[in-house]
């Protein structure tokens, strides 16, 4: 995806940039900015419960007719419209629905281009609120019609900012004629970009940008196409629940032992591939702090050989600072881990700040004390879970800086390792390894890749890149 964004979770920053900006303009005496009206009709494959139907969208938006280096460019007056096919409507009667209320979350790819280089881009949400419910008639369509929300764009060295259609999620809310709900409450239909639709809805162009790149507007080849992208197995074997999407990256990283005085890398020695994790992309949103904030939800479980853990490592440590020890630790995760994204939404730097939390289990096996085999069998792990928590910050550009979902990036924080219980065939050894492992100020760092989704390789960067982990 070069970098991919998605608001706040990967940093998409929903602005009120036009109306600080007019303001300026008026304290110095100058004129308000020109600004250009698009609109574009797109075909949508959409998975309705029933089947697959072909959906018309209609996007309209207001944008600057130009923009410079470092400004932010915000859409205003963003509209969506969809007209759901008579099959839809017969199908959502069937269910007893009589009329229908609806909310859509459309994905932008923005592209900054630049002649020096290859095109950078980022996917942000356009997001709408619930409409009143529209009755549904047979025999007929249903127009669906919304104002949405888009997020700004930070202009950083391209010549140009390119705006293409992609992924559309409805969140579907049939009723009764009495006013129920019905059974389901509510749909949600995943559609995807017709092949006879390119998406193209506007191109910004950008001043201040290094004279030698003038841009058309038009975005560069990509470096290989993602029809040859090769997903690794797993990828992206998640359940998906609201507006998400289903995506996955590599996890590496490090974890330190306090007491041992050493660090176990989270990962296997190369060639072998990290573990994934794969994530429900922007399950849900909702703004706080009086509209100052943007907060998403996504929901995200490790994958390795079927199982939700990280592949088993081998590290060596020093007991006393002198005494090598060597241990097989294995990390499996006992819930699946909630992922909370705040970005700032109304003034620079934009910060982003990201908390991952979920519940492990720590198994050791294959212990040696200086060279000497330890028999701990195959049982030997923490009392309890271990509730880990990993915090990351970033901030909001084109591309993001430090850490989003979307672009990866590290992730850190400390656990404390409960005592161990189960470790040793013909004798006890948990007061053992609770003495030399177990206790508070762990420090662990991951690093995550960037995210590739397999639904629509396009808008992500697929197969996902393997991150080098962070000390």
């Amino acid at each position: 995806m070069g970098s991919r964004r998605r608001s706040a979770l990967s940093g998409a920053i929903v602005l009120v940039a036009g109306v600080l900006a007019g303001t300026a303009g008026i304290a110095l005496g100058v004129s308000a900015p020109a600004t250009t009206k698009v609109s574009a009709h797109f075909a949508y494959l959409c998975s309705f419960p029933a089947g697959e139907h072909a959906v018309g969208v209609d996007v309209a938006a207001t944008f600057p007719a130009t923009t410079v280096v470092g400004r932010p460019v915000k859409p205003t007056g963003v509209r969506i419209s969809a007209l759901l096919p008579k099959q839809a409507v017969f199908e959502l009667a069937q269910i007893g629905a009589t009329s229908l209320s609806a909310s859509a979350t459309l994905s932008i790819a923005e592209t900054g281009v630049s002649q020096a280089k290859a095109a950078h881009a980022v996917t942000a949400q356009w997001y709408t609120q619930a409409r009143p419910a529209v009755p549904l008639k047979q025999g007929a369509g249903a127009r669906l019609a919304w104002p949405g929300t888009a997020p700004a764009s930070i202009a950083a060295g391209h010549t140009a900012i390119t705006f293409t259609a992609a992924a559309l999620v409805l969140l579907l809310r049939p009723t009764k004629a009495d006013g129920t709900a019905t059974t389901p409450a509510t749909l949600r239909v995943a559609c995807a970009l017709a092949r006879s639709s390119n998406g193209r809805l506007a191109a910004i162009r950008v001043a201040g940008a290094s004279p030698s790149a003038r841009a058309s507007g038009a975005p560069p080849a990509k470096a290989r196409s993602v029809q040859t992208a090769k997903f690794p197995k797993g990828c992206g074997k998640i359940k998906v629940v609201g507006t998400g999407v289903a995506t996955c990256a590599y996890l590496t990283g490090f974890s330190d032992v306090a007491k041992l005085f050493g660090a176990a890398a989270l990962a296997p020695k190369r060639p072998a591939k990290p573990g994934l994790v794969n994530v429900d992309f922007a399950t849900r949103h909702k703004f706080t702090n009086h509209n100052q904030d943007l907060v998403e939800y996504s929901t995200a479980e490790l994958y390795y050989k079927g199982l939700r853990e990280l592949p088993p490592v081998t590290a060596t440590f020093l007991a006393f600072r002198f005494v090598p020890v060597t241990a097989t630790i294995l990390l499996t995760e006992l819930t699946p881990i909630q992922i909370v994204s705040t970005s700032g939404i109304t003034s620079l730097p934009y910060p982003i700040l990201v908390r991952a939390s979920s519940k492990i289990s720590i198994r050791i096996s294959s212990v040696k004390v200086n060279g000497v085999q330890l028999k701990v069998g195959g049982q030997c792990r923490t009392v309890k879970p271990v509730r880990l928590v990993l915090v990351g910050r970033g901030e909001n550009t084109i591309p993001p800086k430090g850490y989003t979902l979307s672009t990866g990036g590290p992730l850190a924080g400390t656990l404390t390792i409960p005592p161990f219980t189960g470790c040793g065939v013909t004798e006890n050894l948990d007061p053992l390894l609770t003495g030399s492992i177990s206790g508070p100020g762990n420090f662990v760092k991951l690093t995550q890749g960037k995210l590739c989704g397999p639904s629509a390789p396009a808008n992500w960067t697929c197969p996902p890149p393997v991150p080098p982990p962070q000390r």
